[in-house]
């Protein structure tokens, strides 16, 4: 049921490659929602990456678009991950503090390393129904940053990915530098265990702990946003039925229903205008866009009669909902058209 997010730090190294490989960004911006270069503030829907691969695929005239764009990127993009692997005091020691906060970038990484003898893995955790020029963007950009970090020691053996059909073995060799495994168990890069001991030359005890910390309060963010993210998925699910109660948000999250009145206080949010909120939205929406009766709004809305949603209504909007939905078709009306000749 959760829509899962990635952060918008995931997309400006792409737009980065784009302006590189002679793409104009705008192109794949607009076709995407996002005119005049403006990215989400912050995290948004995973959904939206099948989106932005087409418009990007489509802007290159690429089939391969992930791995197109993978030789265009820049080693370094300025992410909180990166500052914490040059602050640690070896490769391998900035490799598993970085583990700990991937879900910074995507809700779908929940990376871990793997060691078997002279060879590691870096596992990350997405699943099989991403869309391939994703990951295949990320490994070529995870190789060149590895590259960077240990001064060019660092050596890809194999790159696993899960999708079953993809580029041509030498494409893949071309921008990884090593075989790759289509059809995997899971996506994967293989490399030389030995790097993992190589220095930083930028280890500093005192500005890891500083990035470590940050890190941390950024973790903390993206887990209230996911916590009431999902309360309000599921006001949405339990109205239909008749109602929204915290208790019954709580039972489906498997937790006290005190537990759950505290953490949403500590997100700086009450559950009770998490309702109204939603409650309100929906209305207009319903009022404005279709052709529903009052007493079918009344019900979706969770309202047990008229009386009590026009009241409601009128203390939120300052209007009825007649008043309301009569408003806003004039509105519409008076609109410009524009002809197409």
């Amino acid at each position: 049921m959760q829509d899962l997010t990635d952060d918008v730090a995931l997309m400006r190294p792409v737009i980065e490659a784009l302006r590189a490989s002679g793409v104009d960004p705008e192109r794949v911006l607009t076709r995407v929602g996002l005119p005049q270069g403006a990215l989400p503030a912050s995290r948004f829907p995973h959904t939206a990456q099948l989106q932005f691969w087409q418009a990007c695929a489509e802007a290159c005239e690429e089939q391969d678009v992930g791995l197109h764009l993978a030789g265009y990127l820049p080693a370094f993009h300025g992410l909180l991950l990166e500052y914490l692997f040059l602050s640690s005091a070896t490769f391998g020691e900035g490799l598993r503090h970085a583990l700990r906060y991937t879900r910074l970038l995507s809700d779908l990484l929940a990376g871990s390393l793997e060691l078997d003898g002279e060879r590691a893995t870096l596992v990350l955790g997405m699943d099989a129904g991403a869309v391939r020029h994703f990951p295949e963007m990320l490994m070529g950009a995870a190789i060149r940053l590895f590259s960077a970090l240990t001064d060019g020691e660092f050596t890809p053996l194999e790159v696993q990915l899960m999708h079953a059909e993809g580029a041509t073995p030498e494409r893949y060799h071309d921008v990884y530098g090593c075989p790759v495994r289509l059809n995997a168990p899971r996506y994967a890069l293989v490399f030389s265990a030995g790097v993992l001991e190589k220095p930083s030359r930028h280890a500093a005890p005192e500005l890891l702990r500083m990035h470590e910390s940050l890190a941390r309060r950024q973790l903390h963010e993206v887990e209230r946003l996911d916590l009431v993210r999902q309360v309000r998925e599921l006001i949405a699910v339990l109205l239909v039925d008749g109602g929204a109660t915290l208790e019954q948000v709580a039972l489906r999250l498997n937790m006290p229903s005190r537990r759950l009145r505290e953490r949403l206080a500590m997100a700086g949010v009450r559950f009770n205008d998490l309702v109204t909120d939603y409650r309100c939205r929906l209305a207009k929406e319903l009022l404005l866009n279709t052709d529903e009766r009052i007493e079918v709004i009344v019900e979706r809305t969770g309202f047990s009669e008229p009386s009590t949603f026009y009241r409601a209504f009128k203390r939120w909007i300052g209007e009825t909902p007649v008043e309301f939905r009569r408003k806003g078709r004039q509105n519409r009306a008076k609109a410009p058209t524009v002809s197409v000749d």
